[in-house]
């Protein structure tokens, strides 16, 4: 016969593994749903979908402003841009919002502010304008690849 701490040591242990793979499944799935135009609908409170768009005008604005610097030859200035959205530069996402975002969403992410910090140093290494471009160009098309694949939708 088993005896009822027993009983539940298992209860809670079950329990424990239930949330632990609902977990794991959120942060690999993310809250989305299928968009009505073909994408993945990243569903988030008003908040949490502003706090990303920031994040994508902040990348943006960085985008401008290496251009611009590639253009004049402030070679400086270029390297500030490109830290600017590099991978210490970011605001320190929210858990709960960590949580919401697919994998692929994040991966990328990541990978975005990796190529900014990529962008800084090959200025600080002397690389050419040209090479320089080239990695901004592949730092778009990365942007763009996303907003193909994602949208973010305030979850109602």
């Amino acid at each position: 016969m088993t005896s009822m701490p027993n009983k539940l040591a298992i209860a809670a242990a079950a329990l424990w593994v239930v949330t632990a793979l609902g977990a794991a499944v959120l942060f690999v799935r993310g809250h989305t749903a299928p968009a009505s135009d073909g994408r993945t609908a990243i569903l988030l409170t008003l908040a949490e979908r502003d706090f990303v768009l920031a994040e994508m005008r902040h990348m943006l604005i960085s985008v401008q402003q290496i251009t611009e610097a590639l253009a004049s030859g402030e070679r400086a200035n270029t390297a500030a841009a490109a830290k600017a959205a590099g991978g210490h530069a970011h605001a320190q996402i929210p858990i709960g919002l960590m949580a919401k975002l697919p994998l692929e969403f994040k991966q990328a992410g990541m990978a975005m502010h990796a190529g900014f910090d990529d962008i800084a140093a090959a200025v600080d290494q002397g690389e050419s304008p040209s090479a320089l471009t080239g990695q901004l160009a592949i730092q778009l098309s990365a942007c763009v690849g996303c907003h193909q694949s994602y949208r973010i939708d305030q979850d109602r």
